[in-house]
């Protein structure tokens, strides 16, 4: 009776969520899938939750159906574009939101999520991580250095996330910004058995997974007298501040690695020596931009090495386009699309006339590193984390 009762919620939710939809489709010309496939209504913004809608509505059963639903709803990078064009254009419908409770409903009639995501979910499951890492191997890359580990007294926790384990870019990434927090002299610890934040879960639709994580999570930041976190993701970021408890998060700050450096620099704890002459782009991570509105700190942290122009894509900030990563898509594939997200990024970077495209995310930094190999332009344009760049500036 439960079960049912959490079904009839998902479907209510959705559909009161999509009552508000005018199928205007202003938000199609918006949404990254529109520019990645042929041109179908149902691979844009709002044939995705037109096609929820009706499932919904009419009570659709058929595997088959379902299984072609499923395929379009996971297919979503969740980057927020489709919401922000219909605040400006329509009745600001929060399609994000309904799509996210389409894949719990999908999971909950066993249809979801994709099958290449389920091992992830298993992973997450068994081993706090969604890449099939025992914990022991967590912390095997910082053998050898002198990372401090988190203790109570301590002034911030640097929450490294998942990625940096398993993924050398990324574990560049967390040791440049070891560096710069030592340089500052900030007191920072990590944490010797610190585990997802839940993101991957609640991205692909499984919320109970989701809440048993948070609650593991907050019991671990309790215990330990946790008041600041910095994370190295975007996605952690923005699960920590929006999808956690407020009530349990209370007196917890919480900031993306990027705003912490402009806040160093501000209060002159950080300065860059070494400048170069480069023109650099600034690839605006979905979660810390669109997500949470964090436009100007990674930029103004740019602005403070010597030397450097930042030139901004033609789509930038509120306009910018996803790398191809969220929403679940950094552990499956779609074979309706015909062009990779970050392989557009990377020619966009080229004409506004970048030589260095620098982000703040792990997964905008896989994905365009690859860009720039998939587009075969490895000698005109580089691809570097914010974190990396401002280290080579010491």
């Amino acid at each position: 009776m439960q079960e049912k009762n959490g079904k009839e919620e998902l479907r209510k939710d959705i559909l009161d969520i999509l009552d508000y939809c005018i199928n205007c489709r202003f938000c199609l010309p918006s949404c990254p899938r529109f520019d990645i496939t042929t041109g179908e209504v149902s691979q844009g913004a709002s044939g995705i939750t037109r096609a929820l809608y009706y499932a919904v509505k009419w009570g659709e059963t058929d595997r088959e159906t379902l299984n072609e639903l499923r395929d379009i709803i996971y297919s979503c990078t969740t980057c927020r574009n489709c919401e922000i064009a219909c605040k400006r254009l329509s009745t600001a419908t929060k399609l994000v939101e309904a799509i996210e409770k389409g894949r719990q409903l999908l999971i909950e009639e066993m249809i979801g999520p994709m099958p290449e995501q389920k091992r992830a979910l298993e992973s997450l499951s068994t081993y706090g991580n969604p890449y099939g890492e025992p914990p022991s191997k967590r912390t095997a890359w910082l053998k050898g250095l002198n990372v401090p580990r988190f203790s109570k007294g301590v002034e911030v926790l640097f929450y490294i996330g998942c990625t940096a384990p398993n993924d050398l870019d990324a574990q560049n990434m967390a040791m440049a910004l070891v560096q710069l927090l030592e340089k500052a002299q900030v007191r920072f610890g990590i944490l010797e058995d610190e585990i997802c934040c839940g993101n991957p879960a609640l991205k692909m639709g499984e919320g109970g997974l989701f809440e048993e994580i948070c609650e593991k999570n907050l019991s671990h930041l309790d215990s330990l007298g946790v008041t600041h976190i910095v994370t190295l993701s975007p996605h952690c970021f923005d699960t920590f501040l929006n999808r956690y408890p407020q009530e349990a998060m209370q007196g917890i700050k919480v900031q993306h690695y990027s705003q912490f450096l402009d806040d160093l620099i501000q209060q002159k704890r950080l300065a860059f020596k070494a400048g170069t002459e480069k023109k650099v782009a600034f690839q605006d991570p979905c979660y810390l931009g669109k997500h949470n509105d964090v436009y100007d700190a990674p930029r103004m942290v740019l602005r403070s090495i010597p030397g450097l122009e930042v030139v901004e894509f033609p789509r930038a900030r509120e306009d910018s386009l996803c790398c191809g990563g969220g929403g679940g898509r950094m552990w499956t594939d779609f074979g309706a699309e015909v062009d990779r997200l970050a392989n557009i990024r990377v020619r966009e970077a080229l004409e506004a006339g970048a030589e260095i495209v620098v982000t703040a995310c792990p997964w905008c930094l896989i994905n365009m590193v690859d860009g720039v190999k998939s587009v075969n332009v490895e000698g005109s344009i580089s691809i570097k984390d914010l974190a990396e760049f401002c280290a080579e500036a010491l």
